[in-house]
């Protein structure tokens, strides 16, 4: 395979022909770097290492474990001349640059589709694993109910929440999105999203949030002496072959844990309602939770409130 250029990298192909060793095919300087894996059922993995020679080992004794085992079928390989930063720039780059040219990668992070383009079944962390597809009409139903331990704390400030007068238009609207937009709401909660009841912020008095991973995808804030209308926003991404609704409020984001999202905002309940049962914005909404729930538990797990948690559940 001819040599692939991408924007300040340069990738060249090694024969591995099954080896689980190339240590004599690159110098120390030269393992310094940013590889390509294609695998035999067409997929392609991405990654960085400051030693490649000791990362393919690792991976090669990794994928022939997995069931069924993966098999590369080639390798690419580009020298990275800087430091770990330098490093870390370049493999984002070169994610960036394999997706944008069509190719399927199975990488997780630093990436619009992450696992590739099919269905795939991501562990909950909890002992099962969800499909979680690209197309929210293949939404996949609950299979399991939701149990959780005590928490006085959490138990706490959900029944502050609840004396909010909004509570009963809160809970009817987070009940619609979690129930049209996350993939098995009840198999998936407390683990691949999440939901705070009266979030300690420093920078507003919100009323709850919903996260998906390791991003806030719906938040509600309370109002003020001035407004004392609830308001908030939801990021959300276009879906391939899809288009954003026509939405007067709305914003590039800058969120590293989801690229290239836009963010919706609404002024109020009534207009959160508006937002919330627009078709196209249900399908840009799913395609983030998607995207973020595709790279697997979510790291702020100890922050669900259970109690709202159900609450949103009982709804659906």
């Amino acid at each position: 395979m001819a040599a692939i250029k991408v924007p300040g990298l340069r990738f060249v192909s090694l024969a591995i022909d099954g080896r689980e060793s190339i240590s004599t095919d690159l110098s120390d300087e030269e393992a310094f770097g940013i590889y390509a894996y294609e695998f035999t059922d067409g997929m392609w993995y991405v990654g960085k290492s400051i030693d490649v020679r000791k990362r393919h080992v690792q991976h090669m004794h990794d994928y022939r474990h997995e069931d069924p085992p993966r098999i590369p079928k080639q390798m690419l390989w580009a020298q990275v001349k800087g430091d770990a930063q330098q490093l870390d720039y370049a493999e984002t780059a070169a994610i960036a640059w394999f997706e944008s040219k069509g190719y399927p990668l199975t990488n997780t992070m630093k990436t619009g589709r992450p696992k590739g383009n099919t269905e795939v079944m991501v562990d909950t962390g909890a002992g099962w694993g969800v499909p979680i597809p690209w197309d929210r009409e293949n939404l996949p139903k609950s299979k399991r109910g939701f149990e959780f331990e005590s928490d006085p704390g959490k138990l706490k400030r959900f029944n502050r929440l609840r004396e909010e007068a909004c509570y009963d238009k809160l809970i009817e609207l987070l009940s619609w999105y979690v129930g049209k937009t996350i993939p098995a709401p009840a198999d998936t909660a407390g683990t691949l999203w999440i939901v705070t009841a009266l979030p300690t912020t420093n920078n507003n008095a919100r009323l709850c949030t919903v996260s998906c991973q390791n991003a806030e995808t719906l938040v509600f804030v309370k109002g003020d002496d001035e407004n004392p209308e609830p308001w908030g926003f939801v990021n959300v991404k276009q879906p391939e072959g899809g288009k954003l609704p026509r939405w007067p409020s709305r914003i590039r984001s800058k969120y590293g844990t989801l690229p290239k999202c836009v963010t919706f905002t609404f002024d109020s309940m009534q207009e959160a309602n508006k937002l919330l049962k627009d078709e196209r914005a249900l399908d840009c909404c799913y395609r983030a939770n998607a995207e973020l729930m595709r790279k697997g538990a979510s790291m702020y797990i100890r922050y669900n409130n259970p109690y709202l948690t159900q609450a949103i559940l009982e709804r659906l």
